[in-house]
């Protein structure tokens, strides 16, 4: 049972308590936050200003472990308070140390005492935090919220009565509550005060029937809207305040230093959000705009990193043009012709087809910077479609309402005979090629770009014939930016075809062989598991890990290859990526100990994650998917498990169908952490666990 703590005030019942029973979560606020940060919370405590900072040559940051890197969809979430931060440090010639916590009180407890120098975080800015913290100037502003399921709807005080309302720990919510409970004493509201702050968390538990309602900032509640639909927005419990990042009272130069770098980024407190302008503006705004899908070959998260064809390829666009990258993700229905008609974004990078009607509608394309084909795909064990000739007799299976349908209908005109088979509406062609890999469909017609990546993860599928119409691919921006479309062109020009185009292609296009020629690739009846078992051994033992899964995991993220390195970057013997082993405090390239030190601390970090009430064997297989595909999706994954009855705290038949899921447009449209190919963690996770087993066999 969680403990709880009873206050009583006049007429109203305020139950403040944890509402996790993990004992962890019983301990101070330093200890929780060192079991939380990526990198151990620092030893020295130091309250110095700014040039003592520069001193010791790092700036301590203070950030929210919930607010972790998710898939920006609007605006600069915390992907962009993060970015922000160390650009301003680099600005100083600092480097980051990130310290991370689980409550808000712990954010300022721990900058008090010298163990950060400054909070970026969604901090509210209250009279009772100005009294022990100095705020920055504002990076924008919100009001608070009650929010409730579906089948409630709390809109007016009354309607609070006798309900259970659930915030974070410390939070300004709690707060608030308290005031709304004293200034209307007709009613009784049970505060829970929860160990996490995490919205979706306290959501999830709302939905649960754990409570009746949470708060939220206004805007968290919008940008959460764009991926669930499963709560209500109620009462508006306060006026808009401002939303800032704090520092020391005594830090009077890191503050002021902090202010004038905002200022000069064009973020403080700008509320506008649509912008037509061409690149002049877009300069002096600082922010460059990009519109695009969450998809795999566009944008994505993986292991906490933001990747996708289109975003490296616009990142680096920015990065030339001294501009920092914003992320506006159109949803399945959006139109994202509009949506940049409108001023919601600058360029739509989205693999977008160059049309005639396309341009028709007020935008002009840059210079084609990929050239596609549509391509017959079928089963490995199927006979090749290498011939229109190979269709007679197929079945090919496509969406009536896609290009590819017009395009088989053309071909059976033209005399070649083939069934042809709508698809569902919401199958999407990725879908399909995933339903074709598992054999339940013969065959269908994709984009060659498409089928490359597909391909890439599922050597079930075989490439086939590519049909003679070319497509070309280009970033559209709105008729009224020449100079927009100029530098774009520039830079197309200057890179297709070059290096870093071939580079970031290959990475997500081209099939990696899957010959498995590394040392200890079979098992043996040696005692010795890997030339690294006296490295892992001590660690496990530090660690609480049985030094055998170690080895298993070690195994599959490299082969025992300390040299070892993937196409997104990750490195090593345990495949961490750069920014993790920053965090880490770990320097590049890895020796095999830090190496393998590297890969069991960051497992550490994410077990930890998950609750201690969990059986010890299902936290260790969440652990090892949230190692594999990051903690959001396997959070995605279990919300999603219990939405389709499944067991959201048991990974085997339960999450992991979830996690398969999460790779379908349906179901990753509404997950807060999008788009995942579910199958890479799920066959990470059972060989593994089947290597493991073999090992204790032996």
């Amino acid at each position: 049972m969680p403990r709880v703590k009873l206050i009583l005030l006049p007429l109203v019942l305020l139950v403040l308590g944890s509402c996790d029973s993990k004992t962890q979560q019983e301990n101070s606020s330093v200890e929780k936050t060192e079991q939380a940060a990526h990198a151990p919370a620092p030893a020295r405590r130091e309250t110095g200003d700014l040039a003592t900072i520069k001193q010791y040559g790092k700036l301590r940051v203070l950030a929210p472990s919930w607010e972790d890197t998710g898939l920006p969809r609007e605006g600069l979430p915390s992907h962009g308070y993060r970015t922000l931060a160390e650009d301003f440090a680099a600005s100083q010639g600092l480097e980051v140390e990130w310290v991370y916590t689980e409550t808000h009180t712990q954010l300022i407890d721990m900058l008090e005492q010298g163990l950060g120098d400054v909070i970026v975080a969604h901090l509210t800015q209250t009279p009772e935090r100005e009294q022990g913290i100095a705020f920055c100037l504002p990076i924008s502003s919100a009001y608070e919220q009650i929010v409730s399921s579906t089948d409630s709807k709390l809109l007016q005080h009354a309607d609070l009565h006798n309900k259970k309302i659930v915030v974070g720990s410390g939070s300004s919510f709690s707060t608030s509550v308290k005031k709304l409970a004293a200034q209307n004493p007709e009613i009784k509201i049970q505060l829970h005060e929860h160990q996490s702050g995490d919205p979706d968390l306290l959501l999830d538990m709302v939905n649960e029937g754990k409570f009746d309602a949470t708060v939220m900032d206004s805007n968290i509640a919008t940008s959460m809207s764009d991926y669930r639909d499963d709560f209500n927005i109620g009462l508006t419990i306060t006026p808009s305040r401002p939303i800032a990042w704090a520092v020391r009272k005594n830090n009077g130069k890191l503050r002021s230093t902090l202010n004038t770098f905002l200022t000069e980024a064009r973020l403080v407190d700008d509320r506008s959000r649509n912008h037509t302008e061409d690149f002049s503006d877009i300069k002096q705004r600082k922010t460059l705009r990009i519109i695009t899908r969450n998809s795999p070959a566009s944008y994505f998260v993986w292991r906490g990193e933001l990747m996708g064809y289109e975003y490296d390829l616009m990142k680096k666009f920015a990065e030339r043009q001294g501009l920092r990258l914003e992320v506006e993700v159109a949803q399945p229905e959006d139109d994202m012709i509009q949506m940049l008609l409108d001023g919601q974004g600058d360029i739509i990078a989205a693999n977008m087809t160059i049309t005639e009607e396309r341009q028709a509608r007020g935008v002009s394309f840059s210079r084609p910077y990929h050239i596609i084909q549509e391509q017959l795909v079928t089963h490995s064990n199927a006979p090749a479609l290498d011939s229109l000739e190979a269709l007679t007799d197929r079945t090919i299976t496509i969406k009536p309402d896609h290009a590819y349908w017009n395009t088989a209908l053309n071909l059976i005109n033209s005399g070649h005979r083939f069934k042809l088979v709508a698809a569902p509406n919401h199958q999407t062609t990725v879908d399909l090629l995933a339903a074709i890999g598992r054999g339940e469909q013969d065959a269908t017609i994709a984009d060659s770009h498409i089928v490359a990546i597909e391909h890439r993860f599922n050597d079930n599928l075989q490439p086939g014939l590519k049909l003679e119409k070319e497509s070309h691919l280009g970033w559209a921006v709105r008729a009224s930016n020449p100079e927009l479309l100029a530098k774009l062109n520039h830079y197309v020009k200057l890179h297709y075809r070059g290096r870093f185009f071939n580079i970031t292609y290959n990475k997500y296009f081209k099939n990696e062989k899957r010959i498995d020629k590394y040392q200890g690739q079979r098992l043996t009846d040696s005692k010795q598991l890997s030339p690294y078992d006296n490295i892992v051994k001590p660690l496990a033992s530090q660690y609480h890990f049985d030094w055998r899964i170690l080895v298993a995991q070690m195994y599959q993220e490299s082969k025992f290859n300390p040299k070892a390195k993937s196409h997104a970057g990750a490195q090593g013997l345990f495949q961490v990526m750069p920014r993790t082993a920053k965090k880490l405090g770990i320097k590049l390239p890895f020796t095999p100990e830090t190496g393998i030190f590297a890969g069991i601390r960051y497992m550490d970090w994410a077990r930890d994650r998950f609750e201690a009430t969990l059986p010890l064997e299902e936290r260790l297989w969440f652990t090892l998917a949230a190692y594999n595909a990051g903690f959001g999706h396997v959070n995605d994954a279990r919300r999603l498990a219990r939405q389709q009855g499944w067991n959201g705290d048991v990974w085997f038949d339960n999450v992991e169908r979830a996690m398969l899921l999460l790779s379908k447009r349906q179901y990753y449209s509404k997950a807060r952490f999008g788009y995942v190919r579910g199958s890479e963690p799920v066959n990470y996770v059972r060989q593994i666990r089947d290597r493991y087993h073999a090992y204790l066999a032996l």
